[in-house]
């Protein structure tokens, strides 16, 4: 995935809340949005180097959004539609080698009152799959969530419920920078989401992983990990 032309440097100051950071680009002090509103340790400290997308528009309270942020040797995607958008392409390409030999696949599928992120087709089976977008990594482990989400809890419930029934269902876990090897759940975070996502998987739900390979002007899928709960 290109992330376009409309991408400017810039340094970040602070973060005063979870979906605001103040950054300096081109030497002034400017409001950018953050896409991720996880607390995203290790990486919104002051100093780093970080890249935005410059996006202004009248309903829009910022003109930019943040985008990616420099880890020493490495860039860091902080934007969760990102893994989305990356699950969507390899599907479409049918380069996803964890989820192979489906018919077809459609986005944002509802499903009584829920909504999954993908459903794929394998003849009469439907498998319904939900993408999870990682960015705390501590010694190379990707760790989910990095902040309590009950609707992530949620999601996960209704994929025991739909397997129950007869579906596939899957978890896909996508880390958005090259240093993960390995994902797990966050459970002095969030105890109960790992939990069920034990449960989960004892109930035959399907957990994957991928890292990315992110530079200064893409990101990518790059390789599968093992969830390792």
């Amino acid at each position: 995935m290109k992330l376009g032309q409309r991408i400017v440097d810039g340094v970040f100051q602070e973060r005063p809340n979870r979906y605001l950071a103040q950054v300096v680009v081109d030497g002034n002090t400017v409001p950018a949005h953050v896409p991720d509103p996880g607390r995203l340790p290790g990486l919104m400290i002051p100093g780093r180097r970080v890249r935005l997308l410059y996006n202004p528009g009248p309903q829009r309270k910022t003109d930019y959004s943040l985008v990616l942020v420099r880890h020493g040797r490495i860039w860091v995607s902080v934007y969760p539609v990102f893994a989305n958008a990356l699950v969507r392409d390899a599907l479409g390409a049918g380069s996803l080698e964890v989820l192979t030999g489906y018919d077809r696949f459609d986005a944002e599928v509802k499903h009584g009152k829920s909504r999954f992120d993908f459903r794929l087709r394998f003849g009469g089976q439907d498998c319904y799959v939900e993408v999870k977008s990682v960015s705390c990594v501590e010694k190379t482990v990707g760790k989910f969530p990095d902040a309590p989400t009950e609707r992530g809890r949620r999601h996960i419930e209704e994929l025991i419920e739909l397997k129950k029934k007869g579906n596939r269902a899957a978890v896909l876990f996508v880390s958005q920078r090259s240093d993960t090897r390995t994902i797990t759940s966050y459970d002095d975070i969030d105890p109960a989401f790992g939990e069920i996502l034990r449960q989960a998987r004892d109930a035959g739900v399907e957990l994957y992983g991928y890292n990315c390979r992110v530079t200064a002007s893409s990101v990518s899928l790059n390789r599968p990990l093992n969830v390792v709960l």
